[in-house]
């Protein structure tokens, strides 16, 4: 439950601050403004990465045991942000930035003993310092340079290192380990609420000092999961959780010492770069990377007790197959024609079809079924679950004050705020926990759920494929949700893991395109949805503090 709060609380949070941060981002000098090398003709906030981190830090400092690795890290991470936030502000010599990088790395080395000190062959083998030491810092700094330079699109960063943590959230499940599956899931929480303002068309980015922050904290966690004395994982598994941005690094670098420049000069040699050269839209080329980074995530999983050479040798064929199909795409002149070449057509349709596809009727429907099924099920919740713990209460209690304020002081006819959708959102994480853990469901209510999540899917499976508007539509945020849905409680061999995780995960993401379905609708539709979350909330502290009190 600390963790579910922890994600919940570091999601919020940073959903909070992006608004107000966004507004100020001229007078902090923190604006990125459109260039030969950038893809958005706009200036744009780059405050992302403060939200984020202030995001993390309130969680963390409230569940986090603050040992000596933590922190070493938390003084790590506070350098790198500040150097980052610096050169965001007054674009930096890379010299500076390097020594930034490598003080940060050398705090969380020396004073928190992150080492990588061992690697794993046909068995463990200790490093001797000469060895580990500059290994440690070589790592730390490529791999905060490698999520900072893979920063080029929309969504991009924070899209893959979001499932390089999930990865290792998955991976320190029932190990007993307490500081890595808490940064992990607290950044999860924090990349959310970050990624619904970054994804494809971005209204914020997370700078310099957000690519950082993340890089090097997934790299200090990394190091941390991997040489556990009593967890054989192998030292190499890193090379696959952070695949894509690593290889992306070397490939560029590797290109500009080919042509004899610096490696850290300039220009549009990177994979994203290459895809957009290829024909693909900017959304597109970050759904392809997406599941290029999904395909190592799953390789790491299954290849994360295997020795180093082996692992190593996985990650430089995939590297080869990878370069080569781009290599060969480019010389031949091949481009992408976008999906609509890949659309089954079809000259006949129902008139049934015909009908519910109706700019009036289809979205007025599906939204008619989705809110009555989402209300129906926040009421059987509220009213049957006998597990909600005073933290719950709470929590319902600071929901409900933000609902009512956005009741308050929102006319009917305006959007649904940010924070009034998060809140929404929250509670929906609330009901499917209550849900997943109640143990005694009578068996008319445990069927009718299910009826009940048929029509709600059907609804919005059909509102996505048959609706023509464009305000409510998939986005590579949606395909990242949809793969962490489908795969991560699905994994074989996955370590403390809840049964029934998958149809909980499922029962999470149909009521999140729901509620987001619903918040695009109408001023009625939105009305209904706070009103109906503020009985929810409400009905969850009053038997929260009736059964912690008896």
């Amino acid at each position: 439950m600390d963790l579910l709060l922890a994600f919940i609380l570091a999601m919020v949070l940073t959903m909070a601050l992006i608004p107000p941060l966004m507004r100020r981002a001229g007078a902090l000098h923190v604006l990125d403004d459109p260039g030969l090398r950038k893809v958005h003709d706009h200036p744009v906030p780059r405050v992302g990465g403060i939200a984020m981190a202030i995001g993390a830090a309130v969680p963390l400092l409230l569940w986090l045991e603050l040992d000596q690795v933590a922190v070493a890290w938390l003084a790590g991470a506070l350098v790198v942000l500040l150097f980052g936030i610096w050169d965001d502000r007054v674009t930096l010599a890379p010299d500076i930035k390097f020594a930034g990088q490598v003080l940060a790395a050398l705090i969380v080395v020396f004073a928190g003993g992150v080492e990588i000190h061992s690697v794993t062959l046909a068995g463990r083998i200790e490093l001797p310092a000469w060895v580990s030491l500059p290994l440690t810092l070589l790592f730390l700094v490529g791999v905060t340079n490698a999520i900072n330079l893979s920063d080029g699109l929309d969504g991009l960063a924070g899209g893959t290192t979001f499932l390089c943590c999930a990865a290792i959230v998955m991976l320190s499940l029932g190990t007993g380990m307490t500081f890595v599956p808490t940064v992990a899931v607290v950044i999860m929480g924090c990349l959310l609420g970050f990624l619904r303002y970054n994804s494809y068309p971005a209204r914020v980015f997370m700078g310099d000092g957000g690519s950082q922050f993340l890089g090097f904290t997934v790299g200090v966690v990394a190091i941390q999961l991997t040489q556990q004395e009593t967890l054989p994982y192998s030292a190499a598994l890193p090379l696959l959780l952070l695949g894509l941005p690593i290889l992306d690094t070397l490939a560029v670098m590797a290109i500009r010492i080919r042509e004899r420049r610096s490696p850290f000069s300039a220009d549009r040699n990177h994979l994203h770069h290459r895809l957009l050269g290829l024909g693909f839209e900017q959304f597109e080329a970050v759904a392809v990377i997406y599941l290029l980074q999904a395909a190592l995530f799953l390789l790491a999983w299954q290849l994360s007790y295997y020795s180093d050479g082996v692992i190593l040798a996985v990650f430089l064929g995939f590297a080869a197959v990878l370069l080569l199909l781009l290599l060969g795409a480019e010389r031949r002149g091949w481009r992408w024609r976008g999906p609509g070449a890949l659309r089954l057509r079809t000259e006949r349709v129902s008139e049934l079809l015909l009908l519910l596809k109706q700019p009036r009727r289809m979205p007025r429907w599906t939204a008619i079924v989705a809110m009555g099924c989402t209300l129906v099920y926040f009421a059987a919740v509220a009213l049957a679950s006998d597990r909600i713990s005073g933290d719950v209460a709470w929590l319902a209690v600071g929901l409900v004050t933000v609902l009512g304020l956005a009741v308050l002081q929102r006319s009917p006819e305006q959007g649904i705020s940010a924070l009034t959708q998060g809140a929404l959102y929250v509670a929906v994480v609330i009901a499917v926990y209550l849900d997943h853990m109640a143990l005694n469901w009578p068996q008319p209510l445990v069927i009718g759920k299910l009826v009940l999540f048929g029509l709600l899917t059907l609804a919005v499976v059909l509102r996505l494929r048959l609706s023509r508007e464009r305000r409510f539509e998939v986005t590579p945020l949606d395909l990242l949700v949809i793969f962490v849905a489908l795969a991560l409680p699905n994994l074989p061999g996955l370590r403390g893991a809840p049964s029934n995780l998958g149809l909980s995960v499922a029962k999470l993401v149909v009521l999140f395109y729901a509620l987001e379905m619903l918040a695009e609708h109408s001023a009625r539709t939105r009305a209904w949805l706070r009103w109906g979350g503020i009985a929810f909330l409400g009905i969850l502290a009053v038997r929260g503090f009736v059964l912690a009190a008896g």
